[in-house]
């Protein structure tokens, strides 16, 4: 029975690490970060470190701070304020 143990507590453990790993992998491949990266998530403290640096890095779907954002063009304005006119 000492051996079925083991085996179970193996399943158990790689079940565990590729529910920890498989998603951060996908996260990582959307982002453009490399998925090896992922690995670390298995590391105390450098997973903790790794989600705050992550969290608070720039992101592709950021809006580029050195670009203005898109200004509507006057047709856009006039249809706008002719929807709100009908609205009243």
């Amino acid at each position: 029975m000492e051996v079925m143990e083991k085996v179970l507590y193996l399943l158990f453990i790689f079940a565990y690490l590729a529910a920890l790993i498989v998603p951060v992998t996908r996260i990582f491949k959307r982002v453009g970060i490399n998925p090896w990266l992922s690995i670390l998530v298995i590391v105390p403290l450098v997973n903790l470190a790794g989600l705050w640096i992550f969290a608070f890095s720039p992101w592709p779907s950021d809006p580029d701070p050195g670009k203005p954002a898109a200004e509507w063009s006057k047709a856009d304005n006039e249809k706008f304020r002719q929807l709100m006119r009908e609205q009243r």
